[in-house]
């Protein structure tokens, strides 16, 4: 993005108020069904890869089964509106089979660990094993797996951070054969499956939730970016890294990515603007016309260059806001000041001192 445009859209957002959001997300994995071979196989993230872009991804997986690639372009506003892949398993039958995510297994550990025998419980830590705490009267240190095969399969017991565990938590009910449990803790406690249901079942239907909602504000944030390259006046520049916005030296200040931050405001800003009801399960994103997401980029922009004029600027310093910056005679530069009233002044005005 074009200095000069960075600081027409800094100081649009100063004036209207406007504060930056963080949203998080986390990937848990998605389903989905080979086109080849029609079976249903559970993609975690580290198996998901992006062969598009940041602003207009193309999903790629390949089918464990029959080894087909598949792709899913993510670029249209109807993407989320399409019929997603068939879920051939009921929750029983994904804890049955080890099909639900660790992250969720420590999580029901951690908020039902009295149900589980412990008395009291520390975790789930980032590394090493997952808790610690009492049971039965005992300091034990705990690991969380979906089930025994998993504890081996990482290879826990050739690791010395792991030689403490005395615990382990698993959701598959089966037993481990004789010959390998000399590889496992002492203590293997299996979670009740049905008990573990109820607590999931609301968890992974908000998380799916805000796992839709996030994906509408990245679509209509792509939508913006979209726009902005195909207008952009520095694409032609030798360092340009168009169509990552977030890479591109010329965007802003050049520090990588912020561009994701910039257009994210601008999607939240227009869903508040124009009242859409994203987080009603009724909400269709082909309900917005591309015209509409047209006129408020159109708007945005203008807007912002109508406030940056000269009655904006401080009559000592004189501010030369062409460049967006502030040029220093060795060729670096600074970005211009904002005071309280909304005056603009090169950052060694002397006014600024003296609170003017």
């Amino acid at each position: 993005m074009s200095s000069s445009i960075w600081l027409l859209y800094e100081i649009g957002l100063q004036r209207a108020g406007i504060n930056f959001k963080e949203l998080w997300g986390v990937e848990m994995g998605t389903t989905v069904t080979c086109e080849n071979c029609k079976k249903a196989h559970r993609y975690y993230s580290s198996e998901i890869e992006n062969i598009g872009t940041a602003w207009h991804p193309i999903w790629t997986v390949k089918c464990p089964n029959c080894g087909a690639q598949m792709t899913r372009e993510q670029s249209g506003l109807d993407f989320y509106d399409k019929t997603s892949a068939p879920k051939d398993k009921n929750a029983y039958e994904r804890a049955e089979s080890s099909d639900i995510r660790e992250y969720w297994i420590q999580k029901y550990i951690k908020d039902n660990y009295a149900k589980l025998g412990f008395s009291k419980l520390e975790g789930p830590f980032d590394v090493g094993p997952d808790f610690r705490g009492a049971y039965k009267g005992k300091e034990v240190i705990v690991e969380a797996e979906r089930d025994y095969q998993s504890f081996i399969q990482h290879k826990h017991q050739e690791d010395e951070h792991f030689k403490k565990v005395s615990i382990l938590v698993v959701l598959n009910p089966s037993e481990p054969p004789e010959e390998i449990k000399c590889k496992l803790p002492k203590t293997i406690i299996h979670i009740d499956i049905d008990d573990f249901v109820e607590w999931w079942r609301p968890k992974a239907k908000a998380y799916a939730k805000t796992k839709k909602i996030q994906g509408i504000i990245d679509l209509i944030a792509g939508e913006f970016q979209r726009r902005f390259v195909r207008d952009c006046g520095d694409k032609d520049r030798d360092m340009s890294t168009c169509p990552e916005c977030d890479l591109c030296p010329y965007f802003g200040e050049g520090t990588a990515y912020k561009a994701s931050s910039l257009f994210q405001e601008m999607a939240l800003k227009f869903i508040a603007l124009y009242k859409y009801p994203i987080t009603s399960d009724d909400f269709k994103l082909s309900d917005i016309e591309p015209s509409e997401i047209d006129k408020f980029n159109f708007d945005f922009f203008i807007s912002a260059r109508q406030m940056v004029d000269n009655s904006n600027c401080c009559p000592y310093c004189k501010p030369n806001l062409e460049g967006g910056r502030y040029f220093l005679p060795d060729g670096s530069s600074l970005p211009f000041y904002i005071d309280r009233k909304g005056v603009i002044h090169n950052p060694d005005c002397p006014k600024i001192k003296e609170g003017v």
